[in-house]
Order: C-alpha cells, then sequence, then structure tokens
C-alpha cells in the first residue's frame, strides 16, 4: 500500500468500567469477544469477494479503531463516503450488540477522513484517528455511539433514501440512526433486536443489561459528582433499552 493518507471511515470503540475492571478473568473476557468478533468479521470478508470494501481492527486494552476501506482496485467513480458509512453502521450494530450479550457496554464514535494504517507493522495514525477518539471521550457522553456531526446529517438523510425510502425497507432494515434529544445522532445498536430477531435471545440480553444498570447505579462512588454521572450513563442506557424502535 501506498504510504499516504486515505480516505477512510474510522470508529472507535471504548467499553465503560476499566476503572473497576480489577480481575483477570473480565479483562480476558473483553478481549476474547474482541479476537472472536474480528477473526469473524475478516471470515466474512474473505467468503464476500464481491464486496467493494475491506475493514481492519486495531485493538488495544478494552478499546479499538475499525476502519472501512475502499478496496484498492475500486473505480473512484464506485466510491461514496456515506455509502461507506453506512455499511459500517449497519455492521457495527452486530459487533456492539455481541459486546451487549456479554455484559459489557460501549461508548464510541464514527467519522470520516484521513488515516494511514499499515498493519504488518501495527502503524495507524492520523486525523480521522484522533477525531475519533476526541468524540467519544468529550462528546458520546452516554452508552451510544454516536455519528460526527460533520457528517451525521448527510448519513442520516442518505440512510433515508436508500434504506427506509418505502415501507418495505423500512421494515426489513428498521432504523440503525437514530437522533438524541442533544440533536447527536447515535448507532441504534439493537436496530436487529427491535424489529424482532431471535426475541428469546434478545430478551435474555436487555433483562441482563437492565440487571447491570441497577447493579452500577446502586454501588458507592467516590464522589458525588462520579455518582451522578454514572446515574446519568445508565439511565440513557435503561431508556433506551426500553424504548420500542418507532418511538427512538
Amino acid at each position: 500500500m501506498e504510504k499516504k493518507f486515505r480516505k477512510v471511515v474510522v470508529i472507535f470503540i471504548d467499553i465503560l468500567g476499566s476503572q473497576s475492571r480489577v480481575n483477570f478473568d473480565e479483562w480476558y473476557n473483553v478481549m476474547s469477544v474482541f479476537s472472536r468478533m474480528v477473526e469473524r468479521e475478516k471470515k466474512l470478508d474473505n467468503n464476500h469477494s464481491w464486496t467493494v470494501y475491506k475493514r481492519e481492527t486495531h485493538i488495544f486494552s478494552d478499546c479499538a479503531y475499525i476502519i472501512y476501506d475502499y478496496k484498492d482496485d475500486i473505480e473512484d467513480s464506485r466510491k461514496d463516503m456515506y455509502e461507506l458509512m453506512g455499511i459500517a453502521c449497519y455492521n457495527t450494530e452486530k459487533v456492539l450488540y455481541e459486546f451487549l450479550k456479554n455484559g459489557f457496554i460501549a461508548r464510541g464514535a464514527i467519522t470520516y477522513g484521513d488515516l494511514f494504517y499499515d498493519n504488518e507493522k501495527n502503524i495507524w495514525f492520523g486525523p480521522a484517528m484522533n477525531r475519533a477518539y476526541y468524540l467519544e471521550s468529550k462528546q458520546a457522553i452516554f452508552p451510544r455511539i454516536i455519528i460526527d456531526p460533520e457528517y451525521a446529517d448527510n448519513l442520516f438523510e442518505f440512510n433515508e433514501n436508500k434504506y427506509r425510502s418505502n415501507p418495505e425497507r423500512k421494515m426489513f432494515n428498521g432504523k440503525i440512526l437514530c437522533r438524541d434529544m442533544d440533536d447527536f445522532i447515535y448507532l441504534n445498536y439493537l436496530n436487529s433486536g427491535k424489529l424482532g430477531m431471535d426475541q428469546m435471545e434478545y430478551m435474555n440480553v436487555i433483562e441482563t443489561a437492565l440487571q447491570l444498570c441497577d447493579t452500577e447505579r446502586n454501588k458507592t462512588r467516590e464522589t458525588e459528582e462520579m455518582q451522578k454521572s454514572i446515574k446519568n450513563k445508565y439511565d440513557w442506557l435503561e431508556k433506551y433499552l426500553l424504548t420500542p424502535n418507532d418511538r427512538l
């Protein structure tokens, strides 16, 4: 690969609760979920040779950068940043649901921009990487994956036109992007479950997540400010878990 920045979709995911995670098994479980996710997605990519995109994942501690890039032989005329961002959203839903199924909640951000990556040398850097981290750490606040405001409205409109433009598409594709009370657009990582797919598993996931909300809110924190911050995060999550797709 030529040594220059590439225009790619960048997703930064942070598994919350690392400050209270002290035993080996918890850490190992987080990394195992990441590892299984990477292996599964790579296998899917290899099996679907007709896809125009490729994805790479860089994992460290309980965080990960996931990038979506067009394959090298794809003509510029076939490239569309919002198409690529849309694909990334639908695929990332599965990743985040897998974490929730294993009792982990995540926060993150999705953006688009310049990045250089070389997996063989484990080199990743660029403005898009920094931007995704900034949005996650300073703007996302709650257990949600926000879309960079610079692209969010256009991506929302693109998704509505492509995947929800008629009743049949709307019913099948659900609502992958939602606008929150503070006007941030975020990834609906329970979209498939809220559509009614695999309801027995989904209800178990929701029940476990609601129990996690109660447990975390009832823990005693070091300061009142921290207590309030944690409560707000899990209040948001509880509301999201219980709200049907058509009311998001």
